[in-house]
């Protein structure tokens, strides 16, 4: 069969257990969050493999996960916010085996999925290769993951100490990478990074605008 992006609540048990194999095992301990907090967001999974049926309970039971992408929509829901901003933040992306292509298809799957969603921009950090005290094999890991992304039309924005907050109190150096899914509409500019950063740190981890973090982001990537 053709490989195919479903939504995670449309896989059955053992389909599930093998999705949360591939999320634990493409990050470290320090980065990974319990696989069950993760449902709060949309999960998309890649599926490939041989040509199967539908169970009758409703069960996708075609082809098996061989990746994932976690995302969520930026929206502003106060009354008086923006409302949907038409972005979506990238918050976990793997591929269960490398080498194979799986997750440059899964990339063009899932930004064409948004696309056709009405997405305009997808949002998503990366941890920092220059970061002090790394260990060799996670600096020449996180520059892989960086020109991967670019590889297939990520950004990797000038945003210097960008600092969001972590719950579990690890705090790894992150810079901040977009796409854009959609040229500007006729007579709009493009978004601004200023407006970016501002954006990503309020609704994606919910730290306003005159929050002393994104003050020192701002005036340290000299947008203020």
């Amino acid at each position: 069969m053709s490989p195919r992006l479903v939504e995670l609540s449309s896989l059955g048990a053992a389909d599930v257990e093998a999705v949360r194999a591939i999320y634990e095992g493409a990050f470290p301990d320090e980065l990974l969050a319990p696989f069950e907090d993760l449902l709060v967001d949309r999960m998309l999974v890649y599926l490939a493999g041989e040509d199967g049926e539908d169970g009758e309970d409703g069960e996708d039971r075609r082809g098996v996960p061989v990746g994932l992408a976690l995302v969520r929509d930026l929206v502003d829901a106060a009354p008086a916010g923006r409302g949907d901003t038409g972005w979506t933040f990238l918050r976990y992306f793997a591929a269960g085996r490398r080498g194979q292509g799986i997750g440059s298809a899964l990339w063009a799957e899932l930004t064409r999925r948004l696309r056709a969603e009405g997405c305009t921009r997808l949002v998503w950090d990366v941890e920092d290769p220059d970061e002090p005290g790394l260990a060799g094999h996670l600096v020449e890991e996180h520059r892989r993951r960086i020109v991967f992304y670019e590889r297939l039309g990520g950004r990797l924005r000038p945003v210097r100490d960008y600092l969001p907050p972590h719950d579990d109190g690890h705090a790894p150096r992150l810079l901040l990478m977009d796409q854009p899914l959609t040229p500007p509409a006729d007579g709009q500019e493009e978004v601004g990074l200023r407006e970016l950063v501002e954006t990503v740190y309020a609704l994606r981890y919910g730290v306003p605008a005159d929050d002393p973090v994104v003050r020192r982001t701002l005036a340290a990537s000299g947008l203020v």
